[in-house]
């Protein structure tokens, strides 16, 4: 696994407050359903890296007739609502949570049928070592299907994605689109294919502002004091500005483990 990034209490609850319970990152369900889209998951085992909370886990186990999904993050207190999350839903036998270390995925080679990650492979700093290490996991012809945060061409020099970097305290290895393909290509996936969410991404941004400033402002107030919720608005608008400007772009990645 990755860096071991730490989201405190308050943090999370804020995200699920923004984003629904189960989501440390945008678009809540219909955006997972985005990221496999016309994948045939039926009978398959998935392995999600990063798993927070668990509600991409929980839209697959409960949509996508997968036959089981190992849940895996860094973080037990994550974890541990992930697991209350899936019980919820109905769909906690479908759902094994584990907490694993910073490093090498603790699994045999060819384990999953499909490895996904919904906004966490951010974390990692080595993506050479992350995108090898889920190839190896991977089954012969199995699919690798996952969005992450990459950056354009002017991330390096952008004011914006600097003070966002500055506000929010992240230390991010950021990689462009082409890059990530190239790592990919390097690491052994054959049928790469990179999907850019800058410009829905900017939009919701700018809905989701909206509502932390507005409807949703007491609550999340409640939920962290007004100094930390002062704080994590100018958070969100220097990610907003980030995104319009195009130094922040989500994108989903696929590519499949060559069967020889």
């Amino acid at each position: 696994m990755g860096n071991d990034v730490y989201y405190p209490e308050n943090f999370v609850t804020r995200l699920e407050i923004v984003w629904g319970d189960g989501f440390l990152s945008p678009g809540g369900p219909q955006e997972v359903r985005e990221i496999v889209r016309d994948i045939d998951l039926s009978g398959r085992s998935i392995l999600d890296i990063g798993c927070g909370t668990g509600g991409p886990s929980i839209v697959l186990a409960g949509e996508m007739g997968v036959s089981k999904i190992l849940a895996i993050d860094v973080q037990p207190d994550l974890l541990q609502r992930g697991v209350e999350n899936a019980k919820k839903a109905g769909v906690g036998e479908k759902v094994e949570f584990r907490l694993v270390e910073p490093g090498p995925l603790p699994f045999g080679d060819n384990t999953f049928d499909v490895v996904f990650s919904k906004d966490a492979l951010i974390h990692f700093t080595d993506k050479n070592a992350i995108y090898r290490e889920i190839l190896r996991v991977l089954r012969p012809g199995g699919m690798f299907a996952a969005s992450d945060w990459l950056g354009g061409e002017n991330t390096s020099t952008s004011p914006e994605w600097a003070r966002f970097m500055e506000l929010s305290g992240h230390n991010f290895t950021m990689m462009t689109a082409v890059e990530a393909q190239a790592t990919m290509m390097d690491s052994g996936f054959a049928n790469i294919l990179t999907r850019d969410r800058n410009s829905w991404f900017a939009d919701l941004s700018r809905f989701e502002l909206s509502q932390i400033e507005g409807p949703l402002r007491d609550q999340l107030i409640a939920a962290a004091g007004e100094e930390i919720y002062s704080n994590w608005v100018e958070v969100r608008r220097a990610n907003l500005e980030s995104a319009v400007v195009g130094a922040l772009r989500p994108t989903h990645l696929r590519g499949t483990k060559p069967v020889s």
